[in-house]
């Protein structure tokens, strides 16, 4: 009995250690913490997997911090090297570099990379003395298949905190993971890209028709659609409308803003709510950390009809444990029409991890599966890329479109 135990045991292991990748070990020959996950599919198919490399041991603004990078060419199979994107120097404006957000643009072999920079801490900013948000781009080498980052990168703090913020929040920086880019809204060569912010003074979403390289204020500068809302996502609704998901303690915020102009960026946000505080909505043992939320075509398999499904992803608790993706279908506007209709009535969950989990984030892949990717514990964190179906993650209710 106890041999025939060994060997399911064997068995669940090896199949688990099949199903995903360690892409970054803590506990490897640099000695340094990885933490921060961010991912992206290119135009090519490439997956591209950024993550922090922290020789200070703490958060972007207390030293030295770099991001690295690894690309797969075959849909998450296979992982080229570690490759260093942006490098730290220990000390001044240029001391570190971390918390990852990226977007593949969706019609050109393009990366855009935001992240934090800096010597000062988030919570430690004030105006005039804050951390930096930063941007720099990636193309894709034609004769090696390399992608070839521009550096250093260009520096947006002022342009954000004075410009469109207007000096009202002392702190601010873009929720890392996946930035958003736009099916719908194309002005000139790119597609709209969004980026959730979290600052002293809430949640601000900003949007680029260049790529990043300029910026605006989606609603108001003034007014936070989540006054509350801690490290922020977003996410395009299926007639165009913009999602912001929020970090909180016991679920997620969701607000949802509206266009009343798409070309000049003109509309409403609507009231935020708290998904723990809706019947069927989502709600966990307290842990309040950032995932992903994102949607994906679907067909709904009891059927055949084409449909859309919603994505969240955040640790099921208690505390950074067991990190998990909520799932809801969206049949029609009716389930998304306003925040409260989208905070409500979520369909089921997947449970990723069984241990000791935080951060997390996906893409969908050329192959049509889900590259998840997120922080699992021993040694605070592995950063583990693990390739997931819909049909996995619903139950089999649910297939990519």
């Amino acid at each position: 009995m106890e041999r025939l135990l060994f060997t399911v045991l064997m068995l669940l292991y090896l199949l688990s250690s099949m199903a995903q990748t360690t892409l970054f070990h803590t506990g490897d020959e640099t000695g340094y913490p990885y933490r921060i996950p961010a991912i992206a599919t290119a135009k090519n198919g490439d997956v591209i997997a950024l993550t922090d490399i922290r020789p200070c041991g703490k958060d972007i603004g207390y030293g030295h911090v770099n991001i690295l990078q690894r690309v797969s060419k075959d849909n998450g199979q296979t992982w080229g090297p570690i490759e260093t994107v942006l490098e730290g120097s220990g000390q001044g404006s240029d001391c570190g570099y971390g918390d990852a957000c990226l977007v593949a643009d969706r019609t050109h072999n393009e990366l855009l990379l935001v992240c934090c920079s800096g010597n000062v801490p988030y919570w430690q900013s004030k105006i005039g003395k804050s951390q930096r948000i930063v941007a720099t781009h990636a193309h894709l080498d034609k004769q090696s298949g390399v992608w070839v980052w521009n550096t250093p990168p260009i520096d947006h703090t002022a342009h954000v905190f004075e410009e469109l913020l207007g000096n009202r929040a002392n702190g601010l920086f873009m929720g890392s993971g996946r930035i958003c880019q736009s099916r719908k809204v194309k002005k000139g060569k790119y597609y709209r890209v969004y980026g959730g912010l979290c600052t002293h003074i809430g949640n601000f979403v900003i949007y680029s028709d260049d790529f990043g390289r300029s910026w605006h204020v989606l609603g108001s500068p003034t007014t936070s659609p989540i006054p509350k809302g801690d490290e922020p996502k977003c996410e395009e609704l299926p007639d165009g409308s913009v999602l912001l998901s929020s970090r909180k303690a016991y679920g997620r915020y969701f607000n949802i803003f509206r266009y009343t102009d798409v070309k000049q960026g003109n509309g409403h946000w609507g009231i935020p709510f708290a998904s723990d505080e809706m019947e069927g909505g989502i709600k966990n043992e307290s842990s309040a950390t950032n995932g992903e939320v994102m949607l994906v075509d679907a067909i709904r398999k009891s059927d055949g009809r084409r449909t859309c499904v919603a994505l969240q992803s955040i640790p099921a608790g208690p505390g950074r444990q067991n990190v998990t993706i909520y799932w809801k279908e969206l049949r029609q506007e009716e389930d998304w029409s306003t925040p409260l209709r989208f905070a409500r009535n979520w369909g089921g969950s997947y449970q990723v991890s069984h241990t000791g989990s935080a951060y997390s984030t996906m893409t969908l892949q050329k192959d049509k599966a889900i590259g998840f990717f997120y922080e699992e514990e021993p040694e605070f964190y592995q950063m583990i890329y693990r390739r997931l179906t819909l049909e996995e993650i619903t139950d089999g209710r649910y297939s990519i479109k």
